[in-house]
């Protein structure tokens, strides 16, 4: 692993692999969601969408021919905390590959069509997740728990926010999202370092400095259990429970890690085992803890009927309370970690993902080479580790969504 920076100061993050030919480019960007108000929500992953649909040098179609013409891809998408344009193709491309990506990032046109196409897809999508009953009882939850914080709304934004974005709104959130203050390359291939650096200091030589990146104050704070019922509109029922967690730069981030495993990352986690196995009181069930920069939170999710609400509700209390009491088994540790480990190093096995990984690292500010430092410190939690975080999380206020067809 290596970085350098071009001429204008953007970080580059260089990763050369030996095998197969073949390379991944991801232009990340700081600016996302996490710095989106209430009257432009969606308009990061809107921006990033359209970035690749033409430019002022290429129209559509003409894109998308020298895309193909090199067997590449070209992708753009965004997430809370970072926005990003990625492409794959073979080594012996990696000139022609840059000056296309240098020309989405420079100059897109967002032209007027393309913007009112994309945009229907964008309110299309939002309108089928309300036809999933897990997704229905996320958008709730998110919304009760962060309120007016831009994480309460989802990357897509809002039928409302996503219509009223005009061609003008998304120009400008393209000059301040994509300038050399914000922007970092993350590279990952079989490609020459030398080879690397000279193509892009050609291709990203006049990306504009422009405004630097400003961290959203996040005021999240919780002074009690809130509990939300809501009537769905299918048979069954569904719960999200949530708690606040850390973000990625707190000390406790790894154990929660691996207790979010432990509780129901797993096909033999104790949630999973518990109410699904033993019980048979759920048809899905898990716990996610997102990895942000910002405050996150720990959340047990799960499928039911209607009729075993109260039961498997009183049941969770019960796993919560005996995990913050005893200490985790240390077979049980240790059958996670080797679990969390193989996933980690299956999830790293192509450079695409590789490029997106250490470019994600550096932009949350744990940095790039903390990829690489990640599993040695799942291998130093310990039981006492597990224990602690768990009395953190789970003896705080909590934020219940419970989607019930019979609620009134």
């Amino acid at each position: 692993m290596k970085n350098f920076r071009l001429k204008n100061n953007i970080k580059v993050i260089f990763n050369k692999t030996s095998g197969a030919d073949i390379v991944a480019i991801r232009v990340f960007t700081s600016v996302s969601v996490i710095n989106e108000i209430p009257d432009n929500a969606g308009i990061s992953y809107l921006t990033a969408k359209l970035m690749t649909q033409s430019t002022k040098n290429r129209s559509n179609e003409i894109l998308a021919n020298d895309i193909e013409n090199i067997g590449a891809d070209l992708v753009g998408n965004a997430n809370y905390d970072t926005a990003a344009l990625s492409m794959t193709f073979l080594s012996e491309y990696f000139g022609k590959a840059a000056e296309i990506l240098a020309d989405t990032i420079l100059n897109p046109s967002f032209d007027k069509k393309e913007v009112s196409f994309e945009k229907q897809n964008v309110i299309a999508a939002l309108s089928f997740r309300k036809d999933n009953i897990g997704n229905t009882a996320y958008d709730e939850f998110t919304k009760l728990f962060y309120r007016d914080i831009s994480y309460a709304t989802p990357i897509l934004g809002t039928k409302e926010t996503v219509s009223k974005i005009s061609c003008k709104d998304l120009a400008e959130w393209h000059r301040y999202s994509y300038n050399a203050s914000n922007i970092l390359i993350s590279i990952a291939g079989n490609i020459d370092e030398n080879t690397a650096k000279e193509s892009l200091e050609k291709c990203f030589a006049e990306v504009p400095v422009g405004k630097k990146f400003e961290k959203s104050v996040f005021g999240l704070e919780q002074s009690e259990s809130i509990k939300k019922e809501i009537k769905g509109k299918f048979n069954q029922a569904y719960i999200y429970i949530g708690f606040p967690a850390p973000d990625v730069l707190d000390k406790d981030f790894v154990s929660i890690k691996v207790a979010n495993a432990i509780l129901g990352g797993k096909m033999t986690s104790r949630l999973f085992v518990e109410l699904r196995e033993k019980l048979g009181l759920a048809y899905e069930i898990g716990a996610v803890y997102p990895s942000r920069r910002e405050k996150s939170y720990f959340a047990i999710y799960m499928g039911l009927d209607k009729k075993n609400i109260d039961s498997t509700l009183k049941k969770i209390d019960e796993i919560l309370k005996d995990f913050c009491t005893a200490e985790v088994d240390e077979r049980e540790l240790g059958n996670t970690k080797t679990y969390i480990k193989g996933l980690y190093t299956m999830s790293r096995q192509t450079v695409n993902k590789q490029s997106y990984y250490y470019g994600w690292r550096e932009i949350v500010g744990q940095g790039y080479e903390y990829d690489n430092k990640y599993l040695k410190d799942i291998e130093k939690v310990t039981t006492q580790n597990i224990l602690d975080a768990a009395n953190k999380i789970f003896l705080r206020h909590s934020v219940s969504i419970i989607v019930n067809p019979d609620a009134k």
